[in-house]
């Protein structure tokens, strides 16, 4: 007969650690579920979850149920102040077998109360633990009589209450999970926000910049609202690659300046065939910060040479390269077929154009070699 029960037994440990609570949303009904299975395979007639309160003042239950007459019910509290010696016990890890639940040491606390109105005689109350903390009790008591628990009981006890805990710990995670993906959905929905606003404010900058162009006469006044338009578009065009490409830190190099470079061509069609572009395409990501840096370079970098450079050259060409090295590293390389001139002389006598150059390049921590 014992070994009949020891089979019943393992088979009955087996079908509930298959009741996974993280799939299910509606615990109560899991309870019952869970309940119904354990206490008709020991023959009794509660069973009780508790968890602890934020401080461990209290025990709080998230189920108990009643065989006797199927109810269901939760959120009862047990106070630490009533039943100080029942708590103790549980932070000294201890399993509390207590085959009289009023005559027993560390359970007769109860004995006034809380086992009078539900005819408590004996129980099994058993510490959760998640990730090796303290979290609460799974309580399995016998009502009308006493009883006396066999060792595979309370074997059988204590790997349903390992389930539990387990279940329990599933559904913490999973819980902190489902926060944390609620968090980042809602900062990635501000972050394209403030970049769809910054985006837009660019493009009404560059809006009225080009409504000023077409009404400057002055050479030197068009050539000026170019520039700015040049820069600033250098900064749109990274908000805009961060919007299309659903990003919100970072864009693929390659692209970008394939970008710039188109849109220079759109402002100075006149030299538009001068331009020499050997981009290759790279897997190379660079932060929205570092590219704002780097079309800002590159855009004075072409401005310049468009001022001094192409009205003054004969066979005129600006050309660009992108290339990985074989170390790895990634060279840029923009230059034209002027005279050139002496960056570091210039350099002194503080441009707004150069100083920009190597303000930014600094910052970038990129080495730059200029001829």
């Amino acid at each position: 007969m014992a070994e009949e029960k020891e089979i019943n037994l393992l088979e009955e440990l087996n079908s509930i650690s298959k009741i996974h609570f993280l799939k299910r949303d509606d615990i109560d009904t899991i309870m019952i579920d869970f309940a119904k299975r354990i206490l008709s395979c020991l023959k009794m007639e509660r069973m009780n979850v508790w968890l602890f309160n934020q401080d461990q003042s209290a025990l709080i239950s998230i189920g108990e149920y009643d065989m006797r007459n199927k109810q269901f019910s939760k959120n009862s509290i047990l106070l630490k102040r009533d039943h100080p010696i029942y708590f103790e016990a549980f932070v000294s890890n201890e399993i509390i077998i207590a085959e009289d639940i009023c005559t027993h040491p560390l359970t007769k606390e109860f004995s006034d109360k809380y086992a009078k109105e539900n005819n408590i005689c004996t129980l099994l109350d058993i510490p959760l633990r998640i990730s090796g903390e303290f979290v609460g009790v799974m309580c399995y008591e016998k009502t009308g009589s006493k009883k006396e628990f066999t060792k595979d009981e309370i074997s059988f006890c204590l790997s349903v209450s390992f389930v539990m805990a387990s279940n329990l710990e599933s559904r913490k995670r999973r819980a902190a999970q489902d926060k944390l993906e609620k968090l980042l959905h809602e900062k990635e929905i501000l972050l394209k926000e403030i970049n769809y606003r910054v985006k837009n404010n660019f493009s009404i900058l560059i809006s009225l910049l080009r409504l000023r162009k077409n009404k400057v006469k002055s050479e030197e006044s068009l050539a000026l609202i170019q520039e700015y338009e040049q820069r600033i578009f250098s900064m749109l065009k990274i908000h805009d690659m961060l919007d299309k490409n659903n990003q919100f830190s970072q864009i693929n190099l390659s692209d970008y300046i394939k970008e710039l470079i188109i849109e220079f061509r759109v402002t100075y069609p006149q030299i538009s065939h001068n331009f020499k572009v050997n981009v290759n395409y790279l897997g190379f990501l660079i932060s929205s910060k570092k590219a704002i840096h780097l079309g800002l370079i590159i855009s004075e970098i072409l401005l310049n040479s468009i001022k001094y450079a192409s009205g003054k050259t004969k066979n005129y060409e600006v050309k660009i390269s992108l290339q990985e090295k074989a170390d790895g590293k990634i060279e840029l390389e923009i230059g034209d077929s002027g005279s050139g001139f002496d960056f570091k002389g210039l350099s002194i006598m503080h441009t707004l154009g150069l100083e920009l150059i190597k303000d930014l390049a600094d910052s970038l921590d990129m080495r730059s070699h200029t001829n």
